[in-house]
């Protein structure tokens, strides 16, 4: 295997690396076994920072002072987990966490100056894979501690280190047998449960057990991975293409874009040409969003292909910015729509995420236009800040509190028929608790006026969400306690 001084530094601390990552996998485990969004999430964050920024110094690896924006962004994330109970927000806050996590780990450890986005997602995976490789690196790294010591003839001076290693590798491999034993004999297991004097909880004391094992194995892997350096930190020139290519490519695609510009001009941006026959002007704006969006995107990433693969030419480039003005008013044509489609028919959260990667695509397009023509500007960087600085406004806006309000609003009720108050009532029900301050309050949610509890429970929708509610605050406690859950909670008088 690689050897690099921060591999022969990390062995020659083996104990006290072996001692942090076991308690940071009991640390872990603690913050969030069965607690996906609680209180602890925030501290749990807290922690991994401080176990990865410790193992650094250790390493003699410095910390660079433009990291703080991942820190403050990852903490942030953090401690919009245990504020919203939104599954979608959840599920993108822990992806965020993870993808800033391993920017920050990667821009630590290495020179990423000159770095873009495909050489980042290649060292992800390559260091991610290179983990799993190094996962048998604590029992190597114990061995040769081992071998150190006697080396140096140190038995007796070490004698309490040697006591401490083997007390706390074995603890997670005693649990793990002893609970694997327990299952595979019920006189055994009663036998445990006597000597313990109380009920064991095997299930859950095993996968306790099981989650500190893999933790700890994959952190101590992850340490061993980055102090190998197997990243190449150069990027290579790839520019080599013929700009002719590109040309004749992107110079097709920019007319037939120029051509639907205009007709978005003419017909929803002035809308004074004649419609196709049974379309109105709401109808027409209503159709296409989701298209746009997609074609934004390949836009997007078109452009950045062929600024990186073909030699630098100034007719490709001027294409290249004819491409990136057609995709603004392709985005602005796209938010049109939706706006539109909106005001006819209900707020939801796709909707709602839809506005919000419009607006980031414009702005990542203007990046990008900018750096079509001055390739000196930081547009991986500029990148990553603004997707994460406007996601953490997206993830602490709560848009489900949005999406009830605006719903509820007497104005936007009035133009839906029957069937869509219908299809709203079922769709408010799946939100999540966060839209719980205006879903059970009296004033906001104009179903509820002048109505007793068994009015509303007759009424059905509105009382399943309540028992909802009824059930999360029932099963949240000091560990898993949310402030989403706990607002909710007290709207609905629990």
């Amino acid at each position: 295997m690689n050897q690099t001084i921060l591999t022969i530094r990390m062995k020659e601390q083996f104990s006290l690396f072996s001692i942090t990552t076991i308690l940071y996998a009991l640390f872990y485990t603690f913050c969030l076994y069965k607690n996906a969004s609680g209180i602890t999430y925030p501290f749990f964050v807290a922690g991994t920072l401080c176990y990865f920024f410790f193992s650094m110094k250790r390493l003699g690896v410095p910390c660079k002072k433009d990291s703080l924006f991942y820190v403050i962004s990852i903490v942030l994330l953090g401690i919009s987990n245990c504020c919203t109970d939104s599954p979608q927000l959840l599920w993108m806050n822990k992806t965020g966490i993870f993808l800033l996590s391993f920017i920050l780990i990667l821009h630590t450890v290495y020179q990423d100056t000159n770095w873009n986005l495909p050489k980042y997602i290649g060292a992800i995976f390559h260091t991610t894979g290179s983990a799993f490789v190094c996962l048998v690196c604590p029992l190597m790294d114990l061995t040769s501690f081992f071998d150190a010591q006697k080396l140096k003839k140190q038995e007796k001076n070490n004698t309490f280190y040697y006591i401490l290693i083997g007390i706390a590798l074995s603890i997670p491999l005693l649990l793990l047998i002893t609970l694997l034993l327990c299952s595979a004999d019920v006189v055994f297991q009663n036998l445990v449960k006597r000597l313990f004097s109380f009920d064991i909880p095997f299930r859950d004391i095993f996968k306790v057990g099981f989650s500190v094992v893999v933790v700890f194995f994959f952190s101590y892997a992850l340490l061993s991975a980055l102090c190998k350096k197997t990243v190449e930190e150069s990027v290579t020139d790839k520019r080599t293409s013929e700009p002719i290519i590109g040309i004749v490519i992107t110079g097709m695609l920019s007319v037939l874009y120029l051509v639907f510009s205009m007709i978005q001009i003419l017909y929803l941006f002035i809308g004074n040409l004649k419609l196709p026959e049974g379309y109105t002007y709401s109808s027409y704006a209503r159709q296409g969003f989701f298209q746009l969006l997609a074609v934004c995107l390949i836009n997007l990433i078109l452009v950045l292909f062929f600024i990186s693969r073909f030699k630098d030419n100034k007719i490709l480039k001027m294409i290249l910015t004819v491409i990136s003005g057609c995709t603004f008013i392709m985005i602005l044509s796209s938010a049109l729509r939706m706006f539109m489609y909106i005001a006819r028919y209900n707020l939801t959260f796709l909707r709602i995420f839809v506005l919000w990667a419009l607006v980031v695509i414009f702005l990542l397009m203007l990046g990008v236009t900018i750096y079509i023509h001055y390739q000196k500007f930081p547009l991986f960087f500029y990148s990553v800040a603004i997707t994460t600085v406007f996601y953490i406004g997206l993830s602490f806006s709560h848009p489900d509190y949005w999406i009830a309000k605006y719903n509820l609003t007497p104005s936007h009720i009035s133009y839906l028929d029957e069937y869509d108050i219908y299809d709203s009532q079922r769709y408010l029900t799946r939100l999540s608790l966060d839209a719980a301050p205006v879903l059970l309050d009296k004033e906001e949610n104009r179903f509820l006026w002048n109505k007793s509890w068994n009015e509303i429970k007759e009424e059905g929708w509105i009382y399943s969400y309540y028992q909802k509610v009824n059930t999360k605050a029932e099963q949240m406690h000091i560990r898993n306690f949310n402030f989403s859950v706990f607002f909710a909670k007290r709207s609905a008088g629990l």
